[in-house]
């Protein structure tokens, strides 16, 4: 504060030291004493636009440390980002995934991220390079996410394609499956593993195989009523390389003479499994 001094005739003003600092900053632009640097100021969570700040929020408990080893399917799977669209991660991201525990991110649906962070979550999964642009200032602050071949590089890399005569993430129109023809596929391909039946337990292989492979007991309908027909698909075509579970084409405990599923098969063994979950038996098991 200033304070008048008596000083003779001159009436000279004299100006506290307090004072003095405020007004050399004011007068040079700088940040008075104590004042946070731009760089240590909060980040309000609308403004995270790190990818691994986001995933490790929001995903890492599912889906696993760096997007594998969780209990849900690994995301950081290369037949699982090449064979999803960047429509369908934006669509489950924002809405949820119909039929399994997979719960809706979108603010406005009652989860936590914007749409301009779902853009980031889907550049990241998909392999797309991007910007993030900042507009305003502060707590006003909006991110702004657009695709740019030279901008911010995935942190998982970019995804390539299926293979030649992959199966695709979703079945052809008109693909319908037959849990009959699915009993057989199952023989050849899970069996191995799981048990003729679906029912081995851990420590139990199939009897015909004598492995006493630790194995998942799938023919339970409380596990398959935690996955929908379209996750059946999805973890048969790129199966759980996280834990040992062979894809499509991996002929890993399936016999020398194993050829990789077709299409129509990934479809019958979603049928079977499908019927399981409601408690069905098929040829009698």
């Amino acid at each position: 504060m200033a304070t008048t001094a008596s000083s003779g005739r001159s009436g000279r003003v004299s100006l506290s030291p307090c004072l003095l600092v405020s007004l050399s900053a004011l007068a040079t632009g700088c940040n008075l004493p104590g004042t946070p640097k731009p760089e240590h100021r909060p980040e309000y969570p609308e403004q995270v636009a790190k990818f691994e700040q986001l995933f490790n929020k929001n995903c890492r408990g599912c889906h696993g440390q760096d997007g594998k080893m969780g209990p849900a399917p690994p995301l950081n799977d290369a037949l699982f980002r090449a064979g999803i669209s960047e429509k369908e991660i934006r669509t489950v991201l924002t809405s949820c995934r119909k039929g399994t525990l997979m719960p809706a991110f979108l603010k406005e649906n009652g989860g936590l991220l914007t749409a301009a962070q779902i853009d980031i979550m889907v550049n990241e999964l998909k392999g797309i390079p991007y910007q993030v642009v900042q507009e305003g200032e502060g707590e006003t602050v909006k991110l702004r996410v657009t695709q740019d071949e030279k901008g911010k590089s995935p942190a998982w890399g970019t995804s390539g394609e299926l293979p030649r005569g992959a199966p695709p993430y979703h079945p052809p129109a008109g693909e319908t499956g037959d849990k009959d023809r699915g009993v057989k596929v199952f023989a050849r391909a899970c069996a191995s593993c799981h048990g003729e039946d679906g029912k081995a337990g851990a420590g139990q292989g199939s009897e015909s195989e004598g492995k006493g492979q630790k194995s998942l007991r799938i023919n339970d309908p409380a596990f398959l009523t935690l996955l929908s027909d379209q996750a059946l698909r999805r973890l048969i075509i790129t199966g759980r390389p996280d834990l040992g579970m062979p894809d499509y084409a991996g002929s890993k405990d399936r016999g020398g003479d194993f050829k990789p599923l077709s299409s129509p098969d990934v479809a019958d063994l979603v049928a079977l499994l499908g019927y399981w979950r409601v408690g069905g038996v098929v040829n009698g098991r």
